[in-house]
């Protein structure tokens, strides 16, 4: 599915769930599933929020690149920011990835409305799921995909923010149990 080159790095990263106790990375087969939505949707424009190590990035841009697609990902660690770059790097996928330090509801009023943005997928703080829902709603296209993290693995804590994003307008939205879980949300305006 990947370059050896690409695999290498993604092998790499991913072997930090037994290395270091900050990884929150998702589990490999959630990481290709994403990867292979990328794919048949051929999104261009994709954002992230939470990037831990760039693990899901690694797939995000990976599968992107190909098609000329581009991931904003976005994550509150200097020392995961640097991490992800400097993965991102091995792999040769930086090119299709612009890395943002900081709070994801303050960086994603930056993005341009001229490219909005047609994948986005939030990893982040569980508690302000809905607030980077919120940030990301006005920037993404008219139609997009959205995929939450960890709802098998978090179900209380994503709770009212599923039910938030069951009662928007346009959203179709199911969930996946693969991997953490995650909700599978497609949005038609």
């Amino acid at each position: 599915m990947f370059s050896p080159k690409i695999q290498a790095v993604m092998d790499r990263v991913d072997q930090l769930r037994t290395q270091v106790d900050d990884h929150w990375q998702i589990p490999r087969e959630e990481a290709l599933v994403l990867a292979q939505i990328v794919r048949v949707g051929r999104f261009k424009s994709l954002c992230e929020v939470g990037v831990s190590y760039g693990f899901s990035t690694l797939h995000l841009a990976a599968a992107a690149k190909g098609h000329g697609g581009h991931v904003h990902a976005i994550d509150l660690s200097d020392k995961k920011i640097k991490a992800a770059t400097a993965n991102l790097t091995d792999a040769g996928l930086i090119d299709a990835v612009t890395l943002y330090l900081g709070d994801a509801r303050e960086v994603l009023k930056t993005l341009s409305p001229e490219d909005p943005i047609d994948f986005a997928f939030i990893d982040a703080d569980k508690p302000q799921s809905l607030e980077y829902l919120d940030a990301l709603w006005g920037k993404l296209a008219d139609r997009a995909v959205l995929v939450t993290d960890n709802t098998r693995t978090h179900p209380e804590e994503l709770a009212d923010f599923i039910k938030d994003l069951h009662a928007r307008p346009g959203v179709s939205s199911c969930g996946v149990p693969v991997g953490n879980g995650f909700e599978l949300s497609i949005i038609e305006r």
